[in-house]
Formats: C-alpha cells, sequence, structure tokens
C-alpha cells in the first residue's frame, strides 16, 4: 500500500505542477499581450513629441523673426544662409 500512495501523492503533484504550468503560460500570453499594447504606446508617443518638437522648434523661429530679440538676428542669419545653398545649389543644376 505505501508504494500505491506514494504513486497517488507524485500523480496529485504531477497534476498539480502541470495546472500551475498552464497558469504561468496563461499569465504569460496576458503580459505578452499587454507588453505589445504598451509599446505601440509608447512608439505613437515618441511620434507625437518628436512632432510636438519640431512645432516647438517652428514656433521659436516665427517668434525669433517677430520679436526684437537676438534670436531674431541669429534666425534671420540662418534664414538668408540657407537661402543662399539654396541659390548656389540651383545655380549649379544649370549647368
Amino acid at each position: 500500500m505505501r508504494v500505491a500512495e506514494t504513486i497517488g501523492e507524485l500523480e496529485a503533484a504531477v497534476t498539480q505542477l502541470l495546472g500551475k504550468y498552464r497558469e504561468a503560460l496563461d499569465r504569460l500570453a496576458v503580459l505578452e499581450d499587454a507588453n505589445a499594447h504598451q509599446r505601440d504606446e509608447l512608439i505613437r508617443t515618441h511620434a507625437e513629441l518628436s512632432a510636438l518638437q519640431q512645432q516647438y522648434k517652428h514656433l521659436q523661429t516665427a517668434h525669433a523673426l517677430v520679436s526684437d530679440s537676438p534670436e531674431r538676428l541669429q534666425a534671420k542669419r540662418k534664414i538668408t544662409a540657407i537661402i543662399h545653398k539654396v541659390d548656389e545649389a540651383m545655380e549649379n543644376l544649370k549647368i
């Protein structure tokens, strides 16, 4: 009878272990789904942040052009340099 009891206990332990394994697999699937959702949200938020940073730079440039600040002169110089480069590129294309 001792062997039968040991085998019964072993079967119960294996059954319990398999149940915990299935629960762990289910939990892993839930966590993987949550992870994918969070990753997608992070990508979306990062893209939104990048767009807002670009918009902020544009607003800073616009503000610098209309205000009486030292940034205005710097912004005008940058724009003039860009226009000059574009003009040079256009001249080089006419060759």
